[in-house]
């Protein structure tokens, strides 16, 4: 039989072993973005936005994904310093808490310019298949570039912003934490799954293509 005093030493190890798997640490930094995620494509996931069950789509980075960082070293850590001085993130000068060293804002990399969703079907009597869908989209985004170039003043930038995506700018599509587009309407008809496709204009000249096939029937 384990006395008590066994046990009171089986608590305190554990106790310990916690502790020391979730190490808090403070970094020092200039840059509020502490990692970013450089990719070369976009995939996609359907889903239901919850509380209103709109159907919606959420972008993922397409694999491989380089991460760099303030952590990062030699042509890593150049391409960091570039990223975050492009971005004027280079005067934050604050104290960052760390949790077995992860923690920090991210962000996206390359930028996105713009956005357009289309369908390979009708999708109503003024949105023929292949046309723009774009003022049937809200588009909900996490994005810190405002913020920075604020003066980190206004934690309210830093907040998830819904908004019409044929009123999106660039300047919402920078330093990206996260994207997805929700339909504000359905199609006209239910009778078959529709395929779509979202193209993004990136900074650097590229276009990322993916799609989706979405049952608005359910």
């Amino acid at each position: 039989m384990t006395s008590n005093a066994n046990k009171f030493l089986l608590l305190l190890a554990g106790l310990l072993l916690i502790g020391a798997c979730n190490k808090a640490t403070e970094v020092y930094t200039d840059s509020f973005v502490m990692n970013y995620s450089i990719h070369d494509g976009i995939e996609l996931a359907y889903e239901l936005e919850p509380g209103t069950a709109q159907h919606g789509l959420k972008l993922r980075l397409k694999e491989p994904v380089k991460h760099v960082g303030y952590n990062s070293e030699g042509a890593d850590k150049q391409l960091y310093d570039n990223l975050r001085e492009k971005h004027s993130d280079i005067s934050f000068s604050r104290r960052v808490l760390l949790y077995n060293g992860v923690g920090g804002a991210g962000a996206m990399y390359p930028d996105y310019t713009s956005i357009t969703v289309t369908s390979d079907s009708n999708f109503d009597n003024a949105h023929p298949a292949g046309t723009s869908l774009n003022d049937l989209i809200d588009c909900k985004y996490q994005s810190s570039y405002l913020y920075v170039i604020g003066g980190y003043a206004d934690e309210s930038l830093l907040e998830i912003k819904t908004k019409a995506l044929e009123d999106v700018i660039p300047n919402d599509l920078t330093m990206l934490a996260r994207l997805n587009l929700y339909f504000t309407k359905n199609p006209s008809k239910l009778d078959k799954p529709h395929n779509i496709s979202v193209s993004i204009s990136t900074d650097d000249g590229r276009t990322f293509t993916a799609s989706c096939t979405m049952n608005f029937n359910q």
